[in-house]
């Protein structure tokens, strides 16, 4: 895993630094933003890939996160780095080329660890900004939701600012994670994750969102409200719904700092979280994107998407955690100390 995690620093670093091909031997149609598909034995995974060029020099990103990007005339090569939901990095190296207007190819997984994915085929097409009416049209997301596989490109590496890359050079996993020892994970982690169902219940003026993971409870006002004074920032952060023709758009603030993800990417109180939720014309379907809007730590706000499917049938569960379980396991190992050394890295 050391290997994986070094080599994908050093691609990544040689992507920032653009170490791409000449524009003259480039075709300039490919730069633009795309939306990319991959296609293998699972489920499909969908994002976007932004292609720039400055100069003679191209950079790429997916869903925020940098990415080597070779090109040189109708050839694409892109190496895109990302996890299974074990932890477990590995690549994702694209080839195609663009014609008719379309970006498309095959790709290959590459990774020193057996990781859940498979070889196959990809496809980009324009990314069209669409207009969101601006006329309520409230639909019927009342229910639980399982969420479903693939979707979501889960890019490991994202566009840290220096801060943010300094705080993060000294992240330990695990002992700096604050669900490990029963502290909120926060709802920028939590919305992302794919593993726990979680219920929507309706009100005129409010929807609840009730997690089962951690059995937490997050409250979308609907009435244009302004956080109440002295209103403390916290894991859930205070969140405002509004319907913009069919789709639910919510934006959080007053977040507490947290960590985005297990990998600890920092999440400042400055930080605002927008979710896009749209349903399904089956009305049994749900989708979202997440954007985390954070300057302070990211210099372009990482994506996440995710999907849900509706199961009147499901039972949602208790989540207890037990800090003692963390503790006694730093006790047993002789690493209390080092922990409380610690202090700092934790909020």
């Amino acid at each position: 895993m050391a290997k994986v995690i070094n080599l994908m620093r050093m691609l990544i670093c040689v992507a920032s630094l653009a170490l791409l091909v000449s524009a003259s031997m480039a075709n300039p149609a490919i730069e633009g933003n795309w939306m990319i598909e991959l296609k293998s034995s699972g489920a499909p995974v969908i994002g976007l890939l932004q292609l720039e060029r400055d100069g003679n020099e191209w950079t790429g990103f997916v869903e925020g996160g940098p990415v080597p990007v070779t090109i040189d005339g109708d050839d694409v090569e892109i190496l895109i780095d990302t996890r299974d939901l074990r932890g477990f990095v590995f690549f994702m190296r694209l080839k195609g080329k663009f014609a008719d207007e379309r970006l498309g190819g095959k790709f290959t997984v590459e990774s020193e660890a057996k990781v859940n994915a498979s070889d196959g085929t990809w496809s980009a097409s324009r990314a069209v900004s669409t207009l969101r009416s601006k006329e309520p049209r409230p639909v019927d997301l009342s229910g639980i939701w399982m969420p479903l596989p693939g979707h979501d490109f889960r890019k490991y590496i994202m566009d840290l600012t220096p801060e943010a890359e300094a705080w993060h050079a000294d992240y330990l996993m695990h002992y700096d994670q604050p669900n490990v020892r029963c502290v909120s994970p926060g709802i920028t982690a939590m919305v992302a994750w794919g593993a726990y169902p979680f219920e929507i219940l309706e009100s005129d003026k409010r929807l609840t969102f009730i997690y089962e993971f951690d059995s937490e409870v997050r409250r979308i006002f609907l009435d244009g409200r302004d956080p109440p004074e002295f209103y403390q920032h916290s894991g859930m952060g205070f969140s405002t719904g509004r319907w913009e023709g069919s789709e639910l758009v919510i934006d959080t603030i007053l977040l507490s700092q947290n960590t985005r993800d297990f990998r600890g990417e920092p999440v400042s109180e400055q930080a605002r979280l927008e979710e896009v939720y749209t349903l399904g014309d089956d009305g049994q379907t749900l989708t979202a994107v997440v954007t985390l809007h954070d300057p302070d730590n990211y210099k372009r706000p990482p994506v996440r998407r995710r999907a849900w499917a509706r199961k009147p049938g499901i039972e949602m569960y208790p989540n207890e955690c037990d800090p003692d379980s963390f503790f006694r396991q730093m006790y047993n190992e002789d690493l209390l100390d080092m922990y409380f050394e610690r202090s700092r890295r934790r909020f």
